[in-house]
């Protein structure tokens, strides 16, 4: 055994081949074998664990290939989980003591990953979402399916795209804990939410209450809470307007349907008005040329922001006729 170090050009080259060889079997039944002996030795010494790789994506989501087994642990046992696997006659290798150790039996290859891509550990909220499955006549732990779609759409990358995939597949299979994915998405926010933008798009149900929350906390995070905030001094309403509600009430929410309603009104056309929101209310600037125009901008910014501190300045263009002409030759 030995940690990460510089490789030569030789050893670069020996150790691709290696792992093109490791991730590219096919013998499902050594593969199962392998997996129900680690297993097996883990659970001998109550280690706690769960299966992250293509064998939990076919019990979370959809059959595919599998090449290799997928282990998350705690970083404080991955070393003990070597020298169990060692005397059950594993070869093994610290491959990169930040993320991941390898193991191998009868050419099958046992990753040991106790740092995912996000700086995702298998920490004490990972482990008591962790569901025990049903897999060739064994119980096995899998990853929940929340931690696993955080997990993929954090590590995807253009030559891996099957991690994204392996993702979409356990979204459609729906009945997920969607409060709880969003508090794990905090580790690669952007990437599940443009998974789960795009899972919509492929009319897969993902809510669109969740994508708005997750949005507002990236970009409207001082609006977002997580649990439902009930003020100790005041009695709570059932008429409290939902997280999403409160999210569209923010500046730039207010703006963008207010510029969209002077603009779609057939009284106003907008022409030139400038709209300005803050948290202290609504200022509205510009010309019009009649009286019932700027009424309606009145109206409109009062229906739109209601509550709000409305200031209309939009006056009136007046019109007049030249004081001289010019006679063109």
């Amino acid at each position: 055994m030995g940690f990460a170090k510089q490789l030569s050009r030789e050893e670069d080259i020996r150790q691709n081949k290696l792992d093109w060889h490791d991730h590219n079997l096919t013998d499902l039944e050594t593969i199962n074998r392998v997996l129900f002996t680690t297993i097996g030795a883990m659970e001998e010494k109550n280690i706690p664990y769960a299966l992250i790789g293509g064998i939990a994506v076919k019990e979370l989501g959809r059959p595919r290939v599998t090449h290799d087994i997928d282990l998350f642990v705690r970083p404080d046992d991955a070393l003990t989980i070597v020298e169990v696997l060692e005397k059950k006659g594993f070869t093994t290798e610290l491959r990169d003591p930040h993320w991941l150790y390898k193991a191998w039996s009868e050419e099958i290859l046992v990753d040991i990953i106790f740092k995912s891509s996000g700086d995702i550990y298998f920490d004490e909220e990972v482990r008591s979402h962790v569901r025990r499955i049903s897999y060739n006549g064994h119980f096995l732990n899998a990853i929940s399916p929340e931690d696993f779609i955080v997990i993929k759409a954090a590590v995807h990358q253009e030559n891996l795209p099957h991690h994204w995939h392996d993702a979409l597949a356990v979204l459609t299979q729906g009945n997920l804990d969607w409060e709880y994915l969003l508090k794990r998405a905090k580790h690669a926010p952007r990437r599940v939410l443009a998974l789960l933008l795009y899972a919509q798009s492929n009319d897969i149900a993902v809510p669109n209450d969740v994508v708005q929350k997750l949005y507002c906390s990236l970009f409207e995070s001082a609006r977002y809470m997580a649990e439902t905030f009930v003020h100790p001094y005041r009695p709570h309403s059932h008429l409290e307007k939902t997280h999403a509600e409160k999210c569209l009430e923010s500046p730039i929410y207010v703006k963008a349907r207010i510029m969209e309603a002077l603009t779609t009104d057939e009284r106003i056309a907008e022409h030139d008005i400038k709209v300005t929101v803050t948290d202290k209310g609504v200022i509205a600037r510009g010309e019009v040329f009649t009286v019932d125009q700027m009424n309606a901008v009145e109206e409109v910014l009062h229906h739109i922001a209601p509550g709000m501190d409305v200031k209309n300045l939009v006056h009136v263009r007046i019109l007049t006729s030249p004081e001289s002409s010019e006679v063109i030759r």
